[in-house]
């Protein structure tokens, strides 16, 4: 909420009205004073600098990796806004549809149940979003998302309210997306289907131990028609024919990777080649840490140089440039070599 207020000093701004009416509601029922409420943090909390929140919400993915890239990524991408109600990198992705970047964030460690201000989960406050949430959800869900409000995993009484209250807002197949255990998720195909290929003498133990999408569940027959990773195939399956396999960073289906701060997807034929490339890269960080262990330090700094070499210090954050003024200036010139006792510095 204090990031929705935050956005309200932009009138400009194309949700500028339903910003204001969501901040008018939530003072109501918590009172106008909820702004100073303290928030004990841990100590391993990272802040997310203003700027890099703001370059987020505006699409500026090359401030965002920046910022993520000058320090361990698996350390920032966690990192919440404090000034913003505790809103994460994650949800400011998802809010804002940025499907590769979440996915950058979830390969790199991101929490995908990572709480805000709050202590709802990125699936239940991406769910509220008036600009069709879907393709969001459904990767959130293929990822291991779960509906988390006030703290706690809604019960099947509250999710049933809380699909009432998305479907009065329009958003039909957020609720239906909710209607099911698996609807949305990354599922495991575990025994043989009775297709009607069946019938033709068609083996389908093929697919057995595959990956898919649950899309929809029809409720009369307890199906789910499924969508085939990499095939694309879809099939109509009894929901007994499959379990959860959610995405993680060893095994995602796919792959998001950083270059020259721009983010490329890589798509596999199966999970088998995807968890092969996955490897390998684990092998070449291995290997090039063994030939050279301050490798990363290095690469910090030649980046440091190069920003500061092309006047681009200013993409380090508004604070960076203020206290490099205060740096002492180093001396021009060569120093000339006297003889004698070296003098200690005043």
């Amino acid at each position: 909420m204090k990031a929705t207020k935050f956005l309200m000093k932009d009138k400009s701004h194309p949700d500028y009205e339903k910003f204001t009416l969501e901040v008018k509601q939530f003072e109501a029922e918590y009172g106008e004073d909820w702004d100073g409420t303290m928030i004990e943090y841990d100590s391993d909390f990272v802040d997310l600098p203003e700027y890099v929140a703001m370059a987020s919400d505006k699409g500026n993915f090359r401030t965002v990796l920046q910022w993520l890239g000058k320090g361990k990524v698996r350390e920032r991408v966690n990192a919440k806004w404090k000034d913003g109600g505790n809103i994460s990198i994650l949800l400011l992705a998802a809010m804002n549809q940025h499907y590769d970047l979440m996915s950058y964030l979830l390969l790199n460690g991101a929490d995908v149940n990572i709480l805000h201000f709050g202590g709802d989960s990125v699936l239940t406050s991406s769910c509220y979003e008036d600009d069709d949430p879907s393709k969001s959800i459904r990767l959130l869900l293929s990822w291991g998302a779960e509906h988390i409000e006030k703290g706690e995993q809604v019960t099947k009484e509250r999710k049933l309210a809380f699909r009432r209250e998305i479907a009065a807002k329009g958003n039909v197949e957020i609720s239906n997306l909710m209607a099911s255990e698996l609807c949305g998720r990354r599922c495991e195909i575990v025994s043989s289907p009775k297709t009607r290929d069946e019938l033709v003498g068609k083996n389908r133990d093929d697919i057995v131990g595959k990956t898919c999408e649950a899309e929809e569940y029809i409720v009369f027959s307890d199906q789910y028609k499924v969508k085939m990773e990499f095939t694309d195939e879809v099939l109509l399956l009894d929901a007994n024919k499959l379990k959860r396999r959610d995405r993680t960073p060893q095994d995602p289906g796919y792959y998001v990777e950083c270059k020259n701060n721009r983010l490329i997807r890589r798509d596999f034929k199966s999970n088998e080649e995807c968890r092969a490339f996955i490897a390998s890269l684990r092998t070449d960080v291995k290997e090039s840490i063994e030939v050279d262990p301050n490798a990363d330090a290095k690469a910090e700094q030649a980046a440091a140089d190069l920003l500061a070499e092309l006047g681009l210090e200013d993409l380090e954050g508004p604070s960076s440039s203020a206290s490099k003024k205060n740096q002492p200036a180093s001396s021009g010139g060569k120093k000339k070599k006297r003889g004698g006792k070296k003098k200690g510095r005043k």
